[in-house]
Order: structure tokens, then sequence, then C-alpha cells
């Protein structure tokens, strides 16, 4: 596996030092991915997209000042502004709330599956990350080691990143699919938001970490605790729609799911979403006691092609429009109660998962 893997440890600005230091070229990737992208969506320069980003500095102090203090060590480690660090943390708010652009979101597949569709001693949940062509080779796992009450972390992450998908070692899975949505101006950002998910201990608290107003952004993000519970929760400005298993299953892709949420906005634009949540909910209602090998087999599949489960950029295209095109980057299958996770980087379908565990050890 090529993917670069780090384990970080120390108070907060040395977790973030030893980041920059180690994810440097990653990191670097990342910035010129942004600088590109805010460029061409939403038509504001470098400069501007760092003050817009500035904007949310004052949500992210107080409970949340650890981690302004892992940014500006992961800045000082990679050798640039602390700015830019945070304009790649608050990408989305950026790209895709009332600052953001006219794209819509058409990006990652997520599930989670407990009793009765698994058997009682099986909690699976997961997702593909589909994301421009140009950032696959940003992509970073960071292993956080357990600190006092907050558990051990696993975390798949776009370099420069604090706060993303992932698995903790008290059992509970984070995946995340934009939406799209005019939205609110301010409010906590949501890679904050994910990192703060993730250093809980149960879904209850992870929860409570989720839903704080004002919400700046449009994201569905789906909880799953490895004792059988899981909840899809649709956010935007005005609030929060919460989804619960269906005989054991929840899917979600780009478009609203929730009763309120859905008379509150406009449909998708983008067939593929629809496309990919009738096909991943079909696999799975197809199988009795899945496993982890039915989802990684599940997560290979094309109907749809190129914009299927196993999503594949549109071969036509060439150069920085090649770059900006959108393919699946990686995947993952956690296994909650086994606390392992299956992981492929790149498209399923050209690669082999391999097992990651969620304690301090990097896996090779």
């Amino acid at each position: 596996m090529s993917v670069k893997q780090i384990l970080l440890a120390g108070d907060p600005y040395e977790r973030g030092l030893q980041y920059g230091r180690e994810c440097r070229d990653e990191i670097r990737i990342s910035l010129a991915s942004y600088r590109r992208l805010f460029l061409k969506e939403r038509g504001l320069d470098w400069e501007t997209s760092q003050r817009a980003a500035s904007r949310f500095l004052p949500f992210i102090s107080g409970r949340y000042k650890t981690y302004r203090e892992e940014m500006r060590g992961l800045a000082e480690g990679a050798g640039v502004k602390f700015e830019e660090i945070l304009a790649l943390n608050c990408r989305s708010e950026i790209l895709y709330s009332s600052l953001g652009s006219e794209r819509t979101p058409d990006e990652c597949t997520a599930f989670s599956a407990v009793a009765p569709a698994t058997r009682p001693d099986v909690v699976l949940a997961g997702q593909t990350w589909d994301y421009t062509v140009a950032q696959r080779k940003a992509l970073v796992i960071v292993r956080l080691p357990q600190e006092g009450e907050t558990p051990a972390r696993l975390l798949f992450l776009e370099a420069g990143m604090i706060g993303g998908m992932g698995v903790n070692a008290a059992g509970l899975c984070l995946t995340l699919n934009a939406l799209s949505t005019e939205g609110a101006d301010l409010g906590v950002p949501l890679r904050i938001r994910m990192r703060s998910i993730l250093d809980q201990n149960n879904i209850n608290d992870a929860y409570r970490e989720a839903v704080p107003m004002p919400i700046p952004f449009a994201a569905n993000l789906l909880i799953t605790q490895k004792d059988g519970v899981s909840l899809s929760l649709e956010l935007d400005p005005s609030g929060c729609d919460v989804l619960i298993p269906e005989n054991g299953l929840l899917v979600h892709t780009n478009h609203w799911l929730g009763p309120r949420m859905v008379l509150c906005h406009q449909h998708s634009d983008m067939a593929s979403t629809y496309c990919r949540l009738q096909t991943l909910k079909q696999n799975l209602e197809s199988r009795k006691d899945l496993t982890a090998e039915d989802i990684e087999a599940f997560f290979r599949d094309h109907r749809g092609y190129p914009v299927s489960v196993c999503r594949h950029c549109d071969s036509r295209l060439t150069g920085q429009d090649h770059e900006d095109d959108y393919q699946t980057d990686f995947a993952f299958v956690a296994d909650l109660k086994k606390g392992t996770v299956r992981f492929v980087e790149g498209n399923p379908c050209e690669g082999e998962f391999v097992t990651l565990t969620v304690g301090s050890e990097l896996s090779h």
C-alpha cells in the first residue's frame, strides 16, 4: 500500500508539527489542488479564500482550541502559513456553503449494517470516497494514540486536514456524504466537527458533537457504534434530520432523504446519487448475515458506469480537466466489534483490500 501512514504523539502543537513535517509533500499537493478548485469553482483567488476561512476562526477556539493548536503546529511543520492550513480545513464551507460553488456534490457512497442485516456479533460500516484525481496523491492515514479518556483514532484524511472519516478504538465509525444547500455563513467547520466526533467514546456524545448550531454547511454524517446502533445525520443550516436503520441497514449518497429535509431542498441534478443508492441498497438487501467480504465485492459494482459505486473518471478528459474529475480514491469497511478496517487505495475493482488495526501500530 502506497498511502502514507503516520502515528502522531505529544501535545496538540507537537502532533501538528510532526504531521506537517512527515506529510509536507502531500500537504503541498492539497494546497495546489484547493488553490485551483477555489478559483475554478468559486472564482476565489488564494488570498481571498484564506480570508474567507479566517471568518471561522472564532468558532475554532474555547473547547476546540486544541485543534487550532494542532493546525498551528501543522503549518509550522509543513512550512506554510496557518491561514493556508485553515483554508484546507474549511474547504467544504468555501466550496459548498453559501460561500460555495454551483457544483452539485456527487461523491461518496456510505453505509451501516447491523443486526438483523448481520449476525449479532458483526457490526459493519464504511464508504467509498469519490473525489478528484489529483487528491488521490494527497491521501494520508493518520493514527492518534489514546490520550486520557480520548480513544485511539484511525483517520483517513486529505493531507493538511485534521478531521475526516475514520474509526476509533471505542468502536465508533464516522462516514461522510457531501450535500448541497445555500447554507449559512458561519459556524463550526465540518472537519472540526468530524474530528471531535471521533474523539468521543459513545454515540450519544458523538451526536452532541455533530449537531450544535449554527451549521455552516450541508452534509450527511453517518455514525455507527460497535454495539449495533447507528444514526444518519443530515445537517444543514436549519438543523438536523435523523435517519435510523431499516432492517439493520442505512445507505446514503448525495441527496436528501430525511422527511423534513426532502421538503426543504430541491432534488439533485446528478442521477448517479440515486443510482448508487439503489445499487448498494439492492446489494445489501440481497444477502443475509452480511460480512466485510460482501461489502468489498459490493464496492466493486459498476452499474451506472462510470459514475457507479466504484466510480471512474471520464476517459475523454485530459490535462487539468482530468486531474479535477472525480473517481473513487479509496474505500474502507470497518468491522467494529473486531476493531479492524479493510482498506483499499484507489478503485476497489483495481486494488486489494488490506487490513488495518485501530490501535497505535502502523500497518503494512
